[in-house]
């Protein structure tokens, strides 16, 4: 069934799934490190990549000084809240029939 329905949706051919498996049996685990090398680990690296983070108020300063102190330049920034946002959300769920009222 699979790969009827590889064939007709995706227009793969019939071996599709058996070619796949010997493309993949071939992969040694040199390549995989060469791969994570070269485009995985730079995503940590604070020359090439640019790292965001939200978390808690109370986690905000130990988070940025551990980036700070593997060499990410870190600014720090407190999201609000808009009082009117705040409000619409509180009635969108009493709307939906998400309140804690037993009837």
């Amino acid at each position: 069934m699979v790969s009827f329905t590889n064939q007709a949706m995706k227009g793969v051919s019939r071996t599709h799934q058996i070619d796949l498996l010997q493309k993949y049996q071939v992969i040694t685990k040199a390549d995989v490190l060469r791969a994570l090398q070269k485009h995985f680990l730079p995503l940590f690296k604070p020359s090439s990549s640019v790292a965001v983070v939200v978390t808690a108020p109370a986690k905000a300063k130990e988070i940025g000084d551990a980036l700070n102190a593997i060499g990410f330049e870190v600014t720090q920034k407190v999201m609000e809240i808009d009082p009117s946002e705040l409000s619409e959300d509180m009635d969108t769920e009493s709307d939906s029939g998400s309140s804690s009222d037993s009837r």
